[in-house]
């Protein structure tokens, strides 16, 4: 068995989850030469039908495909070389193939199940595609079979349809019936070109897996494939591909989706870690062992930390005696790659469970907030924003104004070392929860402007909205703190005490409107 094609169906696994196991694709190799590393492709006849075909062999096992040109569906075949003869059944048919070399091609006769003969004529097909079926520029990673399943195909347009202030206009292959939208407008040029040309390559991915998902009988194996959950959003662009299928080969019908998001300011397609990254450096290059080993240690337990605080009924495992029945999200490997997409309520993810459980996937409540989540809009934009003034208290990536601030307060601590306490108003009091949930477990600095006043691991969300600075400050220098942030922050007189903190301020203190 070659690994070329197990390789593909691998990474096929790791980039599209639920979509990978689909049984047309087959193991393969050339007929003519057992060494070959890459399958041979046919092009030719069965009687008057133009065909392609793809076949690999082990010694004398062979097995393989092939699409008629009319239909271009999958029809496994399995069979063995004994001396000049090459004998091939399609299962799911039941017809039979007996070939025999003629030059570089084949020919011979298939007979089908009901025991009727037709003639055979196939020759190799050179690595271009041969003639007018060129490779497809917009099908890159895809096989020689593959272009040629696809060529000459066209996409019929839809109608406009409007979303909001955005136009879209669907967009039809009729022999598979698949539909994927474009974006017309509501963003700009360069944006529309980029998204748009990842949807088309998009839409024929789904059309070449609608292709080689044989079905028992002949029948096409996908039953449903489509996109859904669009968001359209003024930063981000975001959609779900779902699939129903049962492929001939696999022991049961099956389901999946495949998250889409966009950045709707620069086209580029994201990742989850734009999204949500826990990590405290760099982001691991995607597929390496350190991106691996931050998905299953460090991404994954805290996803389930973060969901133990947002969902906690949902959380618990339920009970049953079936194993679908017992959905214990609590396991961190069911969240190490799941499934994603933006919704309107934030950040959806969809827990990934073994064959028994798949009844558990996916579940409709597991969305992450917005304020939860580490997404930025681009540097370019982001240099048209205001200065960040120094005149500011820092938490993680929180910044929090006079505003924000309902009273500061130097007070001594149960152990008899003085303390700051910080309360804040109901509105930063949510955003500081948020953070703290994305941040447990991780030290966390306090800083006034760019200066760090506290470090400190975070063992617990804040949900009341108070931080302490506290670290055994001697009562001056608790009191310097105090001051410095009082006249930092500009407070008033109300939002500080006690009122001799106002003494020998470093700034001038006006009263109406605090500290200058």
């Amino acid at each position: 068995m070659k690994l070329h094609c197990l390789g593909r169906l691998l990474n096929w696994f790791a980039r599209y989850q639920a979509f990978a196991i689909v049984a047309s694709c087959v193991l393969l190799a050339d007929p003519l030469n057992a060494a070959s590393e890459k399958p041979q492709v046919y092009t030719g006849t069965i009687g008057a039908e133009s065909v392609v075909v793809e076949l690999d062999g082990s010694g004398g096992d062979v097995t393989g495909r092939y699409f008629y040109r009319k239909h271009r569906l999958d029809i496994g075949l399995r069979g063995t070389w004994q001396d000049d003869r090459l004998t091939l059944k399609a299962e799911t048919t039941g017809d039979r193939l007996t070939l025999r070399r003629t030059g570089k091609g084949l020919s011979g006769s298939l007979t089908t199940k009901a025991t009727r003969r037709i003639p055979v004529t196939w020759s190799p097909l050179g690595a271009n595609g041969g003639g007018p079926n060129t490779l497809r520029a917009d099908l890159a990673g895809h096989s020689l079979y593959e272009h040629q399943q696809l060529a000459d195909l066209a996409l019929v347009a839809g109608d406009v349809r409007q979303d909001g202030t955005r136009s879209l206009r669907d967009w039809r292959e009729p022999l598979s019936g698949i539909i994927h939208f474009r974006i017309e407008s509501g963003y700009p040029p360069p944006v529309l070109e980029k998204i748009n040309a990842a949807l088309e390559r998009h839409h024929w991915e789904r059309v070449s897996q609608w292709f080689t998902c044989e079905g028992y009988g002949g029948e096409p194996g996908m039953e449903i494939s489509e996109s859904r959950s669009l968001y359209l959003g003024d930063d981000l662009v975001s959609y779900v591909w779902f699939a129903n299928w049962s492929c001939a080969g696999t022991a049961h019908p099956d389901f999946g989706s495949q998250g889409y998001t966009f950045d709707a300011h620069t086209g580029r397609e994201l990742a989850l870690e734009d999204m949500l990254y826990f990590g405290g450096g760099p982001v691991p290059a995607a597929d390496s062992s350190a991106w691996y080993a931050y998905r299953r240690e460090f991404f994954a337990p805290r996803v389930v930390t973060l969901f133990g605080q947002l969902y906690p009924e949902e959380m618990r495992p339920g009970g049953g005696e079936e194993p679908q029945d017992e959905c214990d999200y609590t396991d961190s490997s069911v969240w190490d790659f799941p499934s994603w997409h933006v919704t309107h309520e934030g950040l959806y993810l969809g827990a990934y469970f073994a064959r028994a459980q798949r009844p558990c996937d996916e579940p409709d409540w597991s969305v992450i907030p917005w304020k939860h989540l580490t997404w930025r809009k681009p540097a370019a934009l982001a240099a048209n924003r205001p200065v960040l003034r120094h005149e500011i208290l820092h938490f993680g990536e929180l910044s929090f104004g006079p505003s924000d601030i309902e009273y500061l307060s130097q007070n001594i601590d149960d152990q008899g070392f003085p303390v700051l306490d910080i309360a804040l108003q109901p509105d930063a009091t949510q955003r500081l929860q948020a953070e703290t949930f994305r941040l447990l477990n991780t030290d966390v600095t306090l800083a006034l402007g760019t200066t760090p006043f506290v470090s400190a691991r975070l063992v617990e969300p804040i949900a009341e909205g108070k931080l302490r600075l506290g670290g055994g400050f001697s009562l001056v220098e608790a009191r310097d703190m105090a001051r410095q942030i009082i006249c930092t922050l500009h407070l008033s007189a109300d939002q500080y005490g006690p009122p001799s903190l106002s003494n020998d301020l470093p700034c001038k203190l006006d009263k109406r409107q605090g500290a200058k």
